[in-house]
């Protein structure tokens, strides 16, 4: 399985667990919700449910959607107009299909991680509506491990880009 497989797999999966999730508790939600929560965690506005469960699906299908299509529209643009360091070593004709790919796989990830983000705040949500919580129990510790991870994946992507492999090493 490559990299790009295994991304979007978990992607696909992750999508599942998110409708599945929204299916599930949405006949349990009364009918108008706290939607919105201050830096403190406690509520300061409210939806229905049906408006609540369609920002949840929409953002994350908006998500999933910009990711991914970043994704397949770099293999359409000109090199020009694609902004990454040593651009012409890492997008010369004979690596530029294996460097979008992985480009590719890399904004899925980050597509996946961002999608574990909204499955969790929303989450949280629809705790606190359910009266399983008062306030949102993590916000920060959600938004303080996505930015790490985040990060991470930055530090990942220009410690590959900013490199220039050694010959016979272009594979890596």
């Amino acid at each position: 399985m490559t990299g790009g497989r295994t991304a979007a797999i978990v992607l696909l999966v992750l999508c599942a667990v998110c409708v599945g999730h929204a299916l599930h508790y949405y006949p349990q939600l009364p009918e108008r919700i706290a939607s919105h929560f201050g830096s403190s965690g406690e509520p300061d506005g409210w939806s229905s449910k049906t408006e609540f469960i369609t920002v949840y699906l929409g953002t994350a299908g908006f998500t999933v959607a910009l990711f991914l299509g970043a994704g397949l529209l770099m293999k359409k643009v000109p090199d020009k107009a694609i902004n990454m360091p040593r651009k012409d070593y890492w997008l010369a004709p004979e690596r530029r299909e294996q460097t979008l790919a992985d480009v590719s796989a890399r904004l899925t990830w980050l597509a996946s991680l961002t999608v574990l983000l909204l499955i969790d705040t929303f989450h949280q949500t629809i705790m606190v509506n359910l009266g399983q919580a008062d306030t949102l129990t993590h916000p920060w510790l959600s938004l303080g491990l996505y930015s790490a991870l985040f990060i991470v994946w930055i530090i990942t992507m220009l410690k590959k880009y900013l490199s220039r492999p050694e010959p016979g090493m272009e594979s890596q």
